[in-house]
């Protein structure tokens, strides 16, 4: 009777498995780029997307530091000063903006912990999460304003006719930020897996998508610097559903491990002798 319980129990255990590993695979659907920022150690971080980015961090690295627990372990803190995570995908031979389709659109997701804005000395009133583009050709950004309101910039060869809507506060708490961007319905910021649009910008027509500078997190080239706790991430190649930004929200690279373990201990399980 008691090997009939634990069977039950291990049954329904391995099916809920199952069932977040399928609804985690429904958000690796046009994912191309995945830093989790969970390393806790070392002068890079992994990229667990399909391109396999290189990635390196500036001359002053930035702290590791304990992430938002229990959804993850670690995260990088920036000083908001002269901190960056770099990835140049041109010099690795690959083409980041191949990606990013004006009708299909794309999506931009992190996790993040604002320590203090305006820290650095560019003067402009926001600071990147995740930015790419410079000098004439500014291309994309999803933003935290001084005011601590979240935003997205999306601009137009070369580099202007950009759309850039932001409202609402982040605080200084653990926030999950998205932003969504294609041609049909503009930029759309979003906060915490929940549906109700923070703010919304129209579109400009096509984004610039010819540049071939580097993308960073917490850094613009032109010296814009973010003084936050920074993990988590991502971006696709399509426009995410608010369902599936939920679920990106509550799927880390440790989960997902997890999870397959599970799913392949069921699969043995299940399979005959």
């Amino acid at each position: 009777m008691a090997h009939r319980k634990a069977g039950i129990y291990l049954l329904i255990i391995s099916l809920s498995a199952l069932n977040l590993v399928v609804n985690s695979a429904d958000i690796e659907k046009g994912l191309f780029l995945y830093l989790p920022i969970d390393e806790g150690t070392g002068g890079t971080v992994k990229d667990w997307g399909p391109n396999n980015f290189k990635t390196e961090m500036s001359k002053k690295r930035p702290k590791w530091v304990q992430g938002n627990q229990p959804d993850f372990g670690k995260a990088l803190e920036f000083n908001g000063k002269d901190n960056y995570v770099k990835i140049d995908a041109a010099t690795q031979g690959k083409d980041f903006d191949a990606h990013i389709d004006k009708n299909s659109g794309m999506t931009i997701c992190a996790w993040v912990k604002v320590i203090k804005t305006a820290t650095d000395t560019h003067g402009q009133t926001r600071q990147p999460i995740v930015m790419k583009g410079a000098g004439g050709a500014w291309e994309f950004a999803l933003y935290v304003y001084d005011s601590m309101a979240p935003g997205m910039s999306v601009w137009t060869c070369p580099g202007s006719g950009v759309s850039e809507p932001s409202g609402g506060t982040l605080g200084t708490n653990w926030r999950y930020q998205c932003g969504t961007y294609n041609v049909k319905e503009g930029v759309k910021v979003y906060l915490d897996g929940k549906k109700d649009i923070i703010a919304q910008g129209g579109n400009n027509g096509e984004p610039c998508k010819t540049g071939t500078r580097p993308i960073f997190i917490a850094h613009r080239e032109d010296g814009q610097f973010l003084n936050a706790i920074i993990a988590q991430v991502r971006m696709w190649e399509r426009i995410l559903s608010v369902n599936e930004m939920n679920m990106a929200m509550k799927t880390t690279s440790m989960a997902v491990r997890h999870l397959n373990k599970l799913s392949m201990t069921w699969a043995k399980i299940k399979s005959p002798t």
